[in-house]
């Protein structure tokens, strides 16, 4: 199996969350050499990884400033008359 079997193999074998490196890599004529692209994908894993760290602490923060109108102006009318 030569370089470039092998890595259509890696390729092919990682999950969907590497779909944006793998097209970009196979939308090239020729693949980097292999060590590149381990490299590559090494580095977008890295990215990532750093992503999904920091997601939850935008999502809290998102969601903290979240406010529902619909039940403040119900709640805000309740007992007055």
């Amino acid at each position: 199996m030569d370089d470039s079997e092998f890595i259509i193999c890696i390729l092919r074998g990682l999950g969907s969350e590497f779909d944006p490196i793998v097209a970009a890599l196979n939308a090239r004529d020729i693949f980097p050499p292999l060590e590149g692209v381990i490299d590559k994908v090494r580095d977008f894993e890295i990215r990532l990884q750093a992503a999904w760290v920091t997601s939850p602490n935008v999502a809290f923060y998102t969601n903290h400033g979240r406010t529902n109108t619909k039940s403040r102006g119900t709640h805000g009318s309740r007992g007055r008359t």
